[in-house]
């Protein structure tokens, strides 16, 4: 879900060879200049009334890479070839040890490594699109030990860890070291073998070392600081290769209550930071990512984000929709699934899955879809693929910035100064995926316009839809206004054992039976939200077929929904 070519070397060829590395991949670095013509225009008429200069981005080569705001990482070498192997047939410390190699080699060749597993199905949908649109070949292979030995001349040495529990923090240990050495990770089960294939050097035994080691010892050692993992130690694969590669800290606290290790790495981070992984609890693991002005994005089963990363990152279109006529005495409803900011998701099994975009019943109705802005950096070819297949005309696949923005966020806790840092890139990001609204998750900040403000002041931010974290239809509709655009509350959930799908039917029905059909009524629009995990296609293809037994009834995607907001609603 972020540089890094510090090294310390003792020979003038290995210099001579780094040097020859850097000046090749140099231009792939974007040069940013300050835009002064436009400026000053800029800075008058923008609401933001940012004293910052407006950048422009000028591309060389044509492989775009972000600007200096934007924290992810990306692969500078894109692959021509891959090893492909699954997951399945290895054992769990063979998985760390691929994965760290994976890492090791990704921005070092131009062949790599790839990896499948049964559980995350759609991987396989991703490599076959590099094949057939990138021009990327694969080859299977079945033993990990084949790898070693065909990449053992990137392989410096090894880091030693054990896994005496799944709590172990011995393996984060390793891993973060072994970014900054060339290395692999290597379990004490394995440590004979690797050093059958000629890898006799340990860098350094991390057994019996603690969940603070890799901070303490390591963090002002070459980690980058834009970037962090936090995974669970029990975690033998997912991340791992990326966090090799970006040379990033990999931690982790099982504890709830103990946050003082979340509180140092994150205090320590770089302005618009990214933590990728999941912590121990939701809310309590977001506070404190938002208090420090960091995103979380929720990516702890997240695969081969070194080969996926390396792709450029450019501007796309959504699909047109059609034009919604306005009418008088009908109800609009549009209809959004959650957990779009779940990156592991999107990556693994939501594209081809029957429950969810995989569905035959997409396309059918309107219908609002979350994507995670880290898939655009990071994926960038498959959030190609999920735009691609989106459905248009009479019913659109419409997509949304998920909660809250570049990641997961709560905004009232987001420090004021990096609030409006942080906007100013979502703003840049919803031009170049032509998003114009996003989604937000917070704690009772519905009517804090000073918040919505610092989002609405920027141009390609027409409207947001608002859930509150305690339950996310506690404002029942309600609409607010910030900078002219409409601030929309969640109305209607659809969610096992909060409110299913004959009560949702009813509720809107009963709505219209008040009467709550003019179209400059607040009450004749309800936005629901599907909770993705105990609610699928099937379920919001049934409560459409009955909605629609109402003729006043209108399912509308959410671009349409706050089209028709803003122009008839008065404020």
């Amino acid at each position: 879900m972020k540089n890094f070519f510090k090294k310390h070397i003792s020979k003038l060829i290995i210099s001579l060879f780094i040097c020859t590395i850097f000046f090749t991949s140099f231009n792939i670095y974007t040069v940013v200049t300050p835009n002064k013509k436009n400026n000053q225009s800029i800075t008058t008429l923008n609401p933001c009334n940012s004293t910052n200069n407006n950048y422009e981005i000028k591309q060389q080569n044509k492989i775009p890479i972000t600007s200096n705001n934007n924290p992810y990482i990306k692969n500078s070498k894109i692959p021509k070839h891959l090893y492909v192997i699954s997951q399945d047939y290895m054992i769990e410390e063979e998985k760390t040890m691929i994965a760290t190699l994976q890492g090791l080699i990704s921005n070092r060749s131009e062949s790599q490594i790839y990896t499948l597993n049964s559980l995350q199905p759609d991987y396989k949908i991703w490599l076959e699109d590099l094949k057939n649109h990138y021009g990327v070949t694969y080859e299977l292979v079945e033993n990990p030990w084949t790898l070693i030995k065909k990449f053992r001349p990137f392989i410096h040495g090894y880091v030693l860890y054990s896994r005496n529990s799944l709590k172990d923090p011995s393996i984060n240990n390793a891993c973060s070291l072994a970014s900054l050495k060339n290395c692999i990770a290597i379990d004490r089960n394995l440590e004979g073998l690797v050093r059958n294939c000629g890898i006799t050097n340990i860098v350094k035994d991390c057994r019996n070392t603690d969940k603070n080691w890799a901070y303490d010892n390591l963090w002002n050692s070459g980690l980058n600081h834009s970037t962090v993992i936090e995974l669970s130690p029990s975690k033998a694969v997912a991340l791992r290769d990326y966090a090799i590669m970006t040379k990033s800290l990999i931690f982790y606290e099982d504890s709830v209550s103990d946050k003082t290790l979340r509180e140092k790495v994150f205090k320590s981070m770089k302005t618009n930071g990214i933590c990728l992984g999941w912590g121990p609890d939701e809310h309590e693991n977001v506070s404190i990512t938002s208090k420090y002005g960091i995103s979380m994005v929720a990516s702890d089963w997240s695969y081969n984000l070194t080969v996926l990363s390396a792709f450029p990152s450019n501007p796309i279109k959504q699909k047109p929709s059609k034009k919604i006529k306005k009418e008088d005495n009908v109800h609009y409803v549009t209809i959004v699934m959650s957990d779009g900011d779940n990156q592991q998701w999107l990556l693994g099994s939501n594209y081809n899955s029957p429950k969810w975009y995989g569905s035959p019943n997409r396309g059918q109705f309107n219908m609002g879809w979350t994507i995670s802005p880290s898939l655009y950096y990071l994926a960038p070819t498959v959030f190609k693929e999920y735009y691609k297949d989106a459905s248009t005309g009479l019913n659109k696949d419409d997509f949304l910035v998920p909660p809250s923005g570049m990641g997961y966020i709560y905004p009232s806790k987001f420090p004021k100064n990096k609030l409006k840092t942080y906007t100013k890139s979502l703003n840049k990001y919803m031009k170049n995926v032509d998003e114009n609204y996003a989604v937000i998750i917070d704690d009772d900040s519905f009517y804090d316009n000073k918040i919505w403000n610092k989002f609405t002041c920027h141009s390609n931010i027409d409207g947001l839809f608002y859930l509150n974290y305690h339950r996310h239809d506690d404002y029942h509709g309600k609409i607010s206004w910030s900078n002219n655009k409409p601030i929309v509350s969640c109305r209607d959930l659809l969610w096992h054992e909060l409110e299913d799908e004959n009560t949702l039917i009813q509720n809107i029905n009963d709505r219209i039976e008040k009467g709550y059909t003019n179209v400059k009524d607040p009450n004749a629009y309800t936005f629901i939200y599907v909770h993705a995990w105990s609610k699928d296609m099937n379920n919001i293809k049934n409560v459409v077929d009955k909605l629609n037994k109402n003729s006043k009834v209108r399912v509308v995607s959410p671009d349409s929904f706050m089209k028709l907001i803003k122009e008839n609603i008065p404020h």
